[in-house]
């Protein structure tokens, strides 16, 4: 069967194992949790660039063929003609798209304001307080006090998942590739999701699906201990909206420091 690949990057906390969930219902598509399909990609093209076997006696056409077969092979098993890759590094990797995969490569990117996005990280940690969540372990050894600003900070920190996937996602626009990426608010995909679907079929190219968002399931549900927080990928049945305001919950410190970095939406935001 040859299969169509398109992908998946993004902010975490902005609605995409709801919209993976979602699009799932297609019986023509397949998406499933973060793969490692770009980390195998991106290990195997830079052995076949510094390894000592491989220059001693070097065979291009070889290389090529191993890093593109590698996400035919992840899923080999899966039998569905339409196939999204998640991957949040997608976006900062769209050159090896185009090498190896597809010359146009279509990236869907849930966003989210980033205070809300820390917002929902803050109610989640609170919400599973019998847990020592990813977060609150950085900080205990690092010997930082466990507070909702030093959680948020860690998070905004180059190690952090936030701002390393907004780093990520910054690359396409700083070298003008954006034109691949679908940027889907979180918002917009609760209060109007039928038009944010038709969106994301006319992006990909491909036949419209009616989809029924009274009757959500997550069917390839992620595996939460390693990040201790349970419910972590849980979605709701039906869309709604039961987020906390920000100014509810994180500080006025918190609130001004990370105040409008959202570069896909504002020409004059602060993130660059």
């Amino acid at each position: 069967m040859n299969k169509k690949y398109y992908f998946m990057a993004g902010l975490p906390r902005s609605g995409s194992t709801l919209l993976k969930s979602i699009l799932n219902q297609n019986p023509e598509l397949h998406t499933e949790p973060v793969s490692p399909v770009m980390e195998l990609m991106y290990w195997n093209d830079f052995y076949f660039t510094d390894s000592e076997q491989y220059l001693g006696y070097p065979k291009p056409k070889s290389a090529h063929k191993i890093v593109s077969s590698i996400i035919e092979d992840y899923y080999f098993d899966i039998e569905k003609p339409i196939i999204i890759d998640h991957c949040r590094a997608w976006s900062n990797n769209i050159e090896r798209l185009k090498t190896y995969i597809t010359p146009n490569p279509k990236i869907i990117c849930p966003v989210r304001n980033i205070t809300e996005i820390l917002t929902s990280f803050i109610t989640m940690i609170r919400r599973n307080s019998d847990q020592v969540s990813f977060i609150d372990q950085y900080l205990i050894d690092k010997g930082l006090p466990i507070t909702d600003d030093n959680r948020c900070e860690y998070l905004m920190s180059k190690d952090g998942i936030v701002e390393q996937a907004l780093w990520a996602q910054s690359q396409a626009f700083i070298r003008g590739d954006q034109k691949y990426l679908l940027m889907v608010e979180y918002d917009d995909l609760i209060q109007k999701p039928n038009e944010v679907m038709k969106k994301i079929y006319e992006f990909l190219e491909i036949d419209f699906y009616s989809h029924n968002f009274e009757k959500i399931e997550n069917t390839h549900r992620e595996i939460d201990d390693q990040w201790y927080l349970k419910d972590m990928h849980h979605v709701r049945s039906k869309l709604e909206k039961k987020s906390s305001n920000p100014k509810n919950i994180l500080s006025c410190n918190i609130l001004n420091k990370y105040n409008n970095l959202e570069y896909w939406k504002y020409s004059n935001h602060e993130y660059f």
